[in-house]
């Protein structure tokens, strides 16, 4: 079975609107939602915003079903300057970079890293090249924080210079993952680059359009599995 997990209820309804859904579980207060994509077994959940709530779905969804791998999609801040608004960001690692215990413990004490198979990496690329979106490879970044203020940009990136977006989940999601033994890839859309002074449209417009730009991609990347 693949997991699959997202953030908003836009993005899991344009999921499931490419899913037959089967059947339904609430734990804690988390829903998963069962049934295939493309004739494969899937559970869909819903995290929320931030990485509690993240750690606990993927915990749930982990000791729950028998997963043989699990993809998170949602949304993220671009940090390059080749990026665009609806681009999107497979993970080749992921760093919780707001985790510092470097008063005691030095520079190791800075970020928390996790390696993403390179073969789940490769695969989402090539979804995404079957589908005709645009991608990109690289380090995503979580905080739980909304990158909002200069001064947050310029430590990150002095910290994780090699970082190709900023979002709030990922890192918990792969932390928990990499626990259970479970292969994951993260992959995030744009809404914004930090390089750029113009959004070409609203958060509403872009989240929809955003949204099934990634179930496009989760259809074509479990069709061809």
């Amino acid at each position: 079975m693949i997991g699959i997990i997202a953030a908003m209820d836009v993005e899991v309804e344009a999921i499931e609107s490419v899913a037959n859904i089967q059947g339904t579980k609430t734990i804690a207060g988390v829903q998963l939602d069962h049934g295939t994509i493309g004739g494969k077994d899937v559970v869909i959940g819903k995290s929320g915003i931030g990485k509690s709530t993240a750690a606990m779905t993927t915990a749930i969804m982990c000791m729950e079903y028998d997963l043989e791998a699990l993809i998170n999609v949602g949304t993220a801040g671009g940090l390059k300057e080749d990026e665009q608004v609806l681009d999107i960001v497979i993970s080749d690692e992921v760093v919780q970079a707001d985790f510092d215990t470097s008063p005691i413990d030095g520079t190791a004490g800075i970020g928390l890293v996790y390696p993403v198979d390179a073969n789940m990496t490769a695969s989402c690329a090539k979804a995404a090249e079957a589908v005709g979106i645009r991608y990109h490879v690289g380090t995503i970044a979580s905080q739980d924080l909304f990158m909002a203020r200069p001064e947050d940009f310029e430590k990150l990136m002095s910290r994780f210079p090699q970082s190709a977006c900023s979002e709030m989940e990922g890192g918990a999601i792969a932390q928990v993952a990499t626990s259970f033994q479970v292969l994951f890839v993260i992959v995030r859309c744009l809404s914004d680059v930090v390089h750029h002074t113009d959004n070409p449209m609203e958060f509403s417009e872009y989240a929809e359009k955003a949204s099934q730009q990634t179930a496009k991609l989760i259809r074509s990347w479990i069709e061809a599995r």
